[in-house]
């Protein structure tokens, strides 16, 4: 059996750990200041090269640990060593990087970006030290309760899957980590116009679909013999239905519809033609250039987020039957849509492309629009 005192070390040890992690949530939140950067991490790759060898480095020693933990005897003087390791080496590191000041070539998406995933990965190492912390204070309260010398026998079922439950945790948070730093800014920013995109289409989808009502529902009381007269329609039809009569407000929704689609084209091609071809290291701007790529992506990535809000807006005006809000909200989705374009209509570099001459196209059809 395991010494009392190596016991009631490795439970201090736990405690003292979890308030560690509090500490470091703390100073990792949305509105926590940032802190100088140190030597060695002012720099976009650096930093991102410090956050993957501690996240690789974290990753091995929860490895380690969970043998630890799950092959008997229970030991917890090398579990304590191994939670020190941590707590001092790729831990520190971590929270150092992540709350640094962004460097000139991360940008704020990145460091948003990393400190969020930080967190999460806290927060899973977190509950892997409460989780040991479980099973020692269950051998502690087991010698108190028998005073029994005899062998430890290994972790009960249950906590053998507890444990491997909450390294599979944190290993996900590690790989995801690793990933955000293989892919970069460039990988960052086509994830993130993907899942816009599909928040926009969605929403364009529910509309088509909220629309579509209307001609089901005339169809349906051409064959019928019979239904609701039009003072049961208005007794028991929800307040947000379109009927029939609603002919400009049904035509702005057609109208929306085919705009909003032709924006998800454009994401499509931002993606493809600037996003992924983000270059990963400082290229010199042609005098053309009014501001630095990095500066540039960001707007962009600012304006590509903020489109599926004002969509969700669009929905609640047509479900409110507001025609002049839905035209202001729609207007407004198309401008910053085009804004975009603007922004980004030349290369990196300044220079005239395949996407310049589309998206002139672009814009051109979008207005045209019926």
């Amino acid at each position: 059996m395991a010494k009392p005192t190596d016991l009631a070390a490795l439970a201090d040890l736990c405690k003292t750990t979890q308030t560690l992690l509090a500490h470091f949530q703390s100073s990792l939140a949305p509105t926590a200041p940032a802190t100088p950067s140190t030597a060695g991490t002012t720099d976009a790759p650096g930093r991102l090269d410090l956050v993957k060898a501690c996240t690789t480095l974290l990753k091995s020693h929860t490895t380690t640990l969970s043998l630890l933990l799950l092959t008997p005897p229970f030991t917890p003087s090398a579990i304590t060593s191994k939670i020190g390791d941590v707590s001092s080496g790729p831990l520190t590191g971590l929270v150092g990087a992540a709350t640094s000041e962004p460097a000139p070539t991360l940008g704020t998406l990145m460091q948003a970006e990393l400190r969020a995933q930080v967190r999460q990965l806290l927060a899973a190492w977190g509950d892997a030290v409460a989780l040991i912390l479980r099973l020692t204070e269950a051998r502690q309260r087991a010698q108190n309760e028998t005073k029994s010398k005899a062998a430890d026998k290994g972790p009960t079922e249950s906590e053998r899957q507890a444990v491997l439950s909450a390294t599979g945790v944190v290993w996900e948070a590690c790989d995801a980590l690793v990933g955000l730093c293989d892919g970069g800014i460039a990988g960052l920013a086509v994830t993130k116009a993907h899942e816009w995109r599909s928040v926009l289409l969605d929403a364009v989808q529910e509309l088509h679909e909220w629309g579509d009502d209307v001609a089901n529902e005339e169809e349906e009381a051409e064959r019928s013999d019979g239904g609701l007269s039009d003072q049961d329609d208005e007794i028991f039809g929800p307040a947000n239905k379109l009927r029939a009569e609603d002919r400009e407000l049904k035509s702005l929704l057609d109208k929306s519809v085919k705009k909003l689609k032709m924006i998800g084209m454009l994401y499509q091609a931002l993606i493809k033609r600037r996003l992924k071809p983000f270059p990963t290291l400082p290229i010199s701007s042609s005098t053309k250039a009014s501001s630095t790529p990095i500066a540039n992506l960001e707007e962009l990535m600012a304006l590509l987020k903020s489109i599926p809000d004002h969509v969700d807006d669009l929905a609640s005006a047509f479900y409110d039957l507001d025609e002049e809000e839905a035209k202001s909200t729609l207007e407004e989705s198309c401008q910053r849509a085009k804004a975009a374009v603007t922004l980004v209509k030349q290369s990196w570099t300044g220079t005239d492309d395949e996407f310049t001459a589309w998206s002139a196209r672009w814009v051109d059809a979008l207005e045209a629009a019926p």
